[in-house]
C-alpha cells in the first residue's frame, strides 16, 4: 500500500511526501527547509526519516528548500542530469545528487520511482511514477500539455495528482504582463481546467480511484471553477468511483492509494 499527503501547492512551493511501510520519500522540496520540516512534523512526519528527494525540475517553486533540506537533515536529493545543472546544485554542500535517467527505475526502499518526461520550460523536467507494495502513483506537475506518452505510463495508476493551473478567461483577464501570459499557454506552460477535464474523459486508467488536482493558481484560476470543471469531466465518462481532492496552497490530508481496482483497459487516445 502506498499512501500520500500533499504539503504544499501552487507557485508559493510544492512539496509531496509518499510512504509504503518504513520508506518515505519527498516528490518536490519548493518550500523553505523549516516550513518544510513543520509541515512534515504537522502530517506525523520525522523529517529525518526521508529516504530521499526526488525533483521534478529546478524552478524555485519546486526546488528551492532541497539543498538545505538535505544539508540538515542528511537527505540524497535526486532527479535529472539537467535539473541538477540548471538549479545549481553542484556549488551546494549535499550529502549527494543520484541521477535520475528518464525509464529507469529507482529503488529506494520498499518503493519504486520511475521519471517520466514531461513538456514544461525547464531544462529537463520530470512527472514520477511511484510503487509500491501493489499500489502506483503518478505525480505530475508542472507541464504545458498532456501528451501520448505521459498517458500511457499513468495508465496503471491507481491514484494521480495532477496540475490544474489556470482557467483561460480568467488569466486573459488578470493581471499578468501579456509575455507572461503567451508563457503558461505554451505547450511547455501549464495545463488549463479544460485540458484536466480532457484527460479525466478520455485518457484517464481505469485502475485510478483517487484524483488530486493542485498547482491552482491564485490570481488564474479558483479552486470552484477547478471542481467543476473535473466533476463535469467525470460525469461525462460514468467515472462515478473516483474520489476527486482539489488542493490548495497548504496541501491536504493523508490519502491512500488503492490496489484492488481491476485492470486498465485499452488506452483512449484524445
Amino acid at each position: 500500500m502506498i499512501r500520500f499527503r500533499v504539503i504544499g501547492s501552487g507557485s508559493s512551493g510544492n512539496a509531496t511526501i509518499v510512504e509504503s511501510g518504513p520508506t518515505r520519500v519527498l516528490l518536490d522540496a519548493g518550500l523553505g527547509p523549516r516550513e518544510l520540516a513543520e509541515r512534515l512534523i504537522d502530517a506525523g512526519v520525522d523529517p529525518a526519516s526521508v529516504a530521499a528527494v526526488f525533483l521534478s525540475h529546478e524552478h524555485g517553486d519546486h526546488a528551492r528548500g532541497a539543498a538545505s533540506f538535505a544539508r540538515k537533515w542528511g537527505v540524497r536529493l535526486k532527479g535529472t542530469r539537467g535539473t541538477y545543472a540548471a538549479a545549481g546544485l553542484g556549488a551546494e554542500d549535499v550529502p549527494g545528487y543520484d541521477v535520475v535517467v528518464p525509464g529507469v527505475a529507482v529503488q529506494v526502499g520498499t518503493l519504486s520511482v520511475t521519471a517520466v518526461r514531461v513538456p514544461h520550460d525547464a531544462v529537463e523536467p520530470v512527472a514520477f511514477l511511484v510503487e509500491g507494495g501493489g499500489a502506483v502513483f503518478g505525480h505530475a506537475t508542472d507541464l504545458g500539455h498532456l501528451g501520448a506518452k505521459l498517458t500511457m505510463a499513468f495508465q496503471a495508476c491507481h491514484a494521480v495528482l495532477l496540475e490544474s493551473n489556470y482557467d483561460p478567461a480568467m488569466l486573459r483577464d488578470g493581471p499578468y504582463p501579456w509575455s507572461l501570459k503567451e508563457r503558461i499557454l505554451s505547450p511547455y506552460g501549464h495545463l488549463a481546467n479544460g485540458d484536466v477535464g480532457r484527460y479525466l474523459e478520455k485518457g484517464l486508467g481505469t485502475t485510478c480511484r483517487s484524483v488530486v488536482l493542485g498547482h491552482v493558481s491564485q490570481k488564474n484560476n479558483h479552486p470552484e471553477l477547478v471542481e467543476m470543471s473535473a466533476s463535469a469531466a467525470l460525469d461525462r465518462c460514468g467515472r462515478k468511483e473516483i474520489e476527486l481532492k482539489i488542493s490548495g496552497p497548504q496541501g491536504t490530508g493523508w490519502i491512500e492509494v488503492d490496489a484492488t481496482a481491476p485492470r486498465a483497459a485499452q488506452l483512449r487516445l484524445f
